[in-house]
């Protein structure tokens, strides 16, 4: 199912915390930045209080000058 939140309101923090309590719950999440200093700085933060989400992609956005990254959590490991 497709779930679509506008968390653009609210502090840069709180939008992380959003984003990776929802991919760390098994989910994968995708936002839309400006630029790829925002998008790096997203995921450095992301990857350091997530550390089990992991990057699926990163591409341009669904507008012009805009950066997608989608998220979601750590594959696991076969044996």
């Amino acid at each position: 199912m497709t779930v679509y939140s506008d968390i653009a309101d609210m502090p840069e923090n709180e939008r992380i915390h959003v984003i990776g309590e929802t991919a760390s719950a098994g989910s994968v999440v995708g936002f839309v930045v400006e630029n790829d200093v925002k998008a790096d700085r997203y995921l450095r933060k992301l990857q350091r209080w997530f550390p089990g989400v992991r990057v699926i992609d990163r591409g341009p956005g669904p507008v012009a000058n805009t950066i997608l990254v989608r998220c979601g959590p750590k594959q696991e490991t076969q044996s």
